[in-house]
């Protein structure tokens, strides 16, 4: 008898897998770090055999710890979304690096299509910016050497993280990917949820190089890993992942992740919202079920921190908390170090620092920046309740950058609401192992997926008046570096 999901989560920094029992509960996991390359600016890039070969080791270290064959129901994958890769249909060869969701090479390139801005959202839910796969993939097909010939002869596959791995791990008989990865790449209609042809002519997109799009809770065929078969039953977007994996699965409940990136994603059940500066899109999809997000995304969490200890005001992360005990003043840090994401879209932006004195202290620059990742969240959720029609109800914080306490404090004061932080750590993993668990019988739907134990909850302690004091000099600071970069804001 099958007593457990595999749970896998491809990432920017590290490919996880996780083993979930019929409770709903982790008892293994494993994690292989992802090294990043920067080898220009505004490039992000990955290895694809190191992608590949990383996901695979660490699932393979839970399924040889198990010992039986007959162990796994079914697995479920989560990944980075707007990442993309191309790659030989005959041989399975990467014909180009995985270039990161973060890469902005694409940005000069995507000005053409500024004149189908409200076209492109209206079909996508999403923005138009260097950030999704479509511009990528256009910048590949104009600019890598013989690609586009092939592409057009059907000779070449393209897809997010998860397509390439579904493809491998069924030795290249499945090519498909889900709709809340297809959603990212700016080329699916978010209303018919299929490419949509004006926009694979918009971006000239050969459609032979699209995957196949697929609910997220379906059959994607069956993994050869580890010397036995596993049903691969759930694919899905990493955020959405972490919204089911921390049972965010009800209209109202949000679930704010501190990753490399920063996302704040509302559930509005089967309602689609469209709102200025946000992003439309699909929590779930199954035969029976369809759910809906709104989401706001900061560009710079992680990778903002990483930032700090290159120029040497931080040794760790793990130290934030201890070293913001010494700070005495508030200075403003807009951090845009791979641009402004939601609501204000700036992918030329430049970080800037706002309010620095001469007894301004490293600790005080530090809480700039923890500060500077909860305006922007801030910003994101007064975007989102300036609509009646939604309202957060709960908000569980997650993802490495949650465990930073003054953080998720941070944020907690500056939204006006209490804030619980998940003690389950791999929630995008075990999202994809609960999903991959309707598929295969185990649950009927995400909304009787079994409840996470409770962690710590954080308060307000900020007076209404101070809130309103701090963020009207937070929107001055965003307004400086708008100027600055030359966007409008």
């Amino acid at each position: 008898m099958a007593d457990y999901l595999l749970g896998l989560d491809q990432g920017s920094t590290n490919s996880k897998a996780v083993l979930v029992n019929r409770r709903g509960g982790i008892v293994r996991q494993a994690s292989v770090p992802l090294k990043t390359n920067r080898p220009r600016p505004g490039w992000v890039e990955h290895d694809p055999r190191s992608i590949l070969n990383s996901q695979l080791h660490a699932a393979k270290q839970l399924i040889h710890s198990i010992g039986r064959k007959d162990a796994i129901a079914a697995l479920g994958i989560a990944n980075q979304r707007s990442t993309i890769i191309l790659w030989d249909k005959n041989t399975g060869r990467p014909l180009t690096p995985v270039i990161s969701w973060q890469d902005l090479r694409a940005a000069e390139l995507t000005q053409q299509w500024s004149d189908h801005r409200e076209l492109i959202r209206s079909k996508t839910g999403l923005m138009l910016t260097p950030y999704y796969a479509a511009p990528k993939l256009r910048w590949i097909l104009d600019h890598a050497k013989g690609i586009r010939t092939r592409a057009e002869q059907g000779k070449i596959l393209s897809g997010t993280v998860n397509t390439f791995l579904i493809w491998h791990l069924t030795k290249g008989e499945v090519h498909a990917t889900d709709h809340t990865n297809a959603a990212r790449m700016l080329l699916m209609n978010l209303h018919s949820l299929s490419w949509d042809e004006e926009l694979l002519s918009l971006f000239d997109i050969p459609r032979a190089i699209l995957p196949c799009i697929l609910p997220t809770s379906a059959d994607y065929g069956t993994a050869r890993l580890a010397g036995i078969q596993i049903p691969i039953r759930a694919s899905i977007g990493d955020q959405q992942a972490g919204l089911l994996g921390l049972g965010a699965v009800h209209p109202g409940e949000a679930v704010v992740n501190y990753g490399t990136g920063g996302f704040l994603l509302v559930n509005t059940g089967s309602q689609s919202v469209l709102l200025p500066g946000l992003l439309s899109s699909l929590a779930w999809t199954t035969l029976e079920e369809t759910a809906f997000i709104v989401e706001g995304t900061v560009n710079s969490v992680g990778t903002l921190f990483d930032w700090f200890i290159k120029l040497g005001w931080l040794r760790s992360p793990d130290e934030i908390d201890r070293v913001l005990k010494s700070s005495n003043e508030r200075v403003y840090l807009v951090p845009a170090l791979a641009g402004l994401g939601a609501p204000h879209w700036l992918s030329d932006a430049r970080t800037g620092i706002l309010g620095l004195g001469p007894t301004t202290t490293k600790a005080d620059l530090v809480r700039a920046a923890v500060e500077g990742v909860a305006f922007l969240i801030k910003d994101i959720a007064e975007a989102v309740q300036k609509t009646r029609s939604i309202r957060i109800k709960t908000l569980t914080a997650t993802g490495g950058g949650s465990r930073i306490a003054s953080l998720v404090q941070a944020q907690s004061d500056l939204l006006g609401i209490s804030i619980r932080r998940s003690d389950v750590t791999e929630a995008t993993a075990l999202g994809a192992a609960l999903l991959a668990g309707v598929t295969c019988g185990w649950w009927k739907s995400p909304s009787v997926f079994p409840k996470i134990r409770a962690g710590r909850i954080f308060r307000p302690r900020l007076s209404e008046a101070e809130r309103e004091k701090i963020y009207g000099k937070w929107k001055k600071a965003i307004e400086a570096v708008g100027v600055f970069s030359g966007g409008a804001l």
